[in-house]
């Protein structure tokens, strides 16, 4: 199935088949896609939509039916020329929900045994700073909270500057103001490190707080390729603004967000329940009633 003239670049390019089994029976997961250097995509669909098989293509911990996979020049899987290299030789990062962190070794040890090589004289000081694990340099991670083992868990898998960075579902395991946090602290990593990342994520907040496109699985088939914003029900030609809730609403009904470097008070329509301090929010401009100053 091949891309033609896609806006997204072409520094990977993957076209793959496979054929998977979900609940609703057998099925093939058939996906082409092109991504630029850097970009951050989230994988969205329902479960069982060929989400994580794709990273785990994208990996070498799984080989198509037929298909390509080349990244930054370098051909990681050809089917029709026999090419598949190793996952030990592919220049990738994954982070699952489960942390997967080596129990046995300490923080610093962890993070030297993904660099791999020698490490360069205070390169692994630098990245424990990055998360603030520093002080924490020589305990084991059963000794770690849920946040810290996975601030361990993403630097660990940057550490050694992977052209790919895979997450699935790596913060559904925390709690909402942990999951914020950590949200935060992806966001910056991102910008250190430029590299580009594919997340898999149920968190509409999470994906439109992370990504610059999003791309919707079904049945194996790619059904929605844009916009974080467009993929969740805004139309192409209706105007809208990400800000961030603050509070409320009051007894008025008011919310504040901020919005753009300033605290706004509007009045939400069709507001979720569960929305907390942080969560980012999708404001279509012609639904939003604002409180006019006295």
């Amino acid at each position: 199935m091949p891309v033609v003239n896609s806006p997204h670049g072409r520094w990977l390019d993957l076209s793959v088949r496979i054929a998977l089994s979900g609940a609703a029976g057998p099925f093939e997961l058939d996906v082409a896609l092109e991504a630029a250097k850097g970009a951050f995509v989230a994988l969205i669909g329902p479960s069982g939509a060929g989400k994580t098989t794709l990273l785990r293509l994208l990996a070498g911990l799984a080989r198509p039916d037929a298909g390509r996979i080349r990244v930054g020049g370098a051909t990681w899987c050809d089917t029709t020329a026999r090419v598949n290299v190793p996952t030990r030789r592919r220049a990738i990062g994954f982070v699952f929900q489960d942390y997967a962190l080596f129990p046995n070794m300490t923080v610093r040890r962890n993070i030297e045994y993904a660099i791999g090589a020698r490490p360069r004289i205070g390169e692994v000081a630098r990245l424990l700073e990055l998360v603030g694990l520093e002080a924490l340099q020589d305990a084991y991670p059963a000794r770690l909270s849920g946040g810290q083992r996975q601030r361990l868990a993403l630097i660990r898998a940057l550490a050694r500057r992977p052209s790919l960075l895979m997450l699935d579902e790596p913060l559904s395991a925390l709690d909402p103001a942990m999951r914020r946090q950590l949200q935060d602290e992806l966001r910056r990593l991102h910008r250190e490190f430029g590299t580009t990342t594919f997340l898999v994520s149920h968190d509409i907040s999470e994906i439109l707080r992370l990504a610059d496109r999003v791309v919707r699985l079904d049945e194996g088939r790619v059904v929605y390729d844009g916009p974080p914003g467009r993929a969740f029900g805004v139309a192409s030609d209706m105007p809208g603004i990400i800000g961030q809730h603050v509070s409320g609403p009051d007894e008025r009904g008011f919310s504040a967000v901020h919005v753009d470097g300033r605290i706004c008070r509007l009045r939400y329509r069709n507001a979720p329940a569960n929305l907390a301090a942080g969560d980012p929010v999708l404001l279509l401009l012609d639904e939003v009633e604002a409180e006019r100053p006295d």
